[in-house]
């Protein structure tokens, strides 16, 4: 039998063990989060399509985290922290985890080093490509951490011109820092 579900041991931080370890399942997730919070559903993956995975707390912008599987409710592929869901992320030897809304020169200090980051206006646009050997490298627990930005509103237009587009950039680049990205979303990953 599942032991019983208790709200207050629902994580404050995420990592990748516990619930989100690499041989997690939903059964698991339940007993963490409780049966309530858990459902399937269809997680955006991009280009307009969905595929079949779970979402914790659904209905709760704020709480929501998707997770897309390996196998059938099994073995993580990627857990995704969207827009607007407000947990952080645990990386192994800082005090500070990773959080929506954190600027680029924040995730770049907590980094220890520039690191890669792809351009906006595209599907995959803003998304960390390498971490240099920084790091953020490997967040508790192991799996791979990527996270996503968007730049601010109110970005100079020429500045965003030059960092648009299906192209690597390093965090350094002065027209990268003039958009002033934000984290946006954050995801946890295990390779296959």
């Amino acid at each position: 039998m599942a032991p019983a579900f208790a709200q207050d041991r629902i994580p404050a931080v995420l990592d990748c063990t516990g619930a989100f370890a690499r041989d997690a399942d939903e059964r698991r997730l339940a007993q963490v989060f409780g049966a309530a919070n858990v459902e399937r559903a269809d997680i955006p993956v991009g280009e307009g399509n969905t595929e079949p995975g779970t979402a914790l707390f659904a209905k709760d912008p704020a709480k929501r985290i998707d997770i897309l599987w390996h196998d059938a409710y099994a073995r993580p592929n990627v857990v995704i922290i969207r827009n607007g869901s407000t947990w952080p992320v645990a990386v192994t030897g800082l005090d500070k985890p990773v959080a929506g809304g954190l600027t680029l020169l924040e995730i770049e200090a907590m980094n220890g080093k520039p690191f890669t980051l792809t351009g906006f206006g595209w599907d995959l646009g803003g998304y960390t490509s390498s971490w240099d050997g920084g790091r953020l490298d490997k967040p508790l627990g192991g799996c791979n951490l990527s996270v996503r930005f968007d730049h601010a509103s109110d970005a100079p237009g020429d500045a965003l011109d030059k960092v648009n587009g299906d192209v690597e950039f390093s965090s350094t680049d002065s027209a990268m820092r003039e958009v002033k990205p934000v984290v946006v979303e954050i995801e946890l990953g295990w390779p296959q």
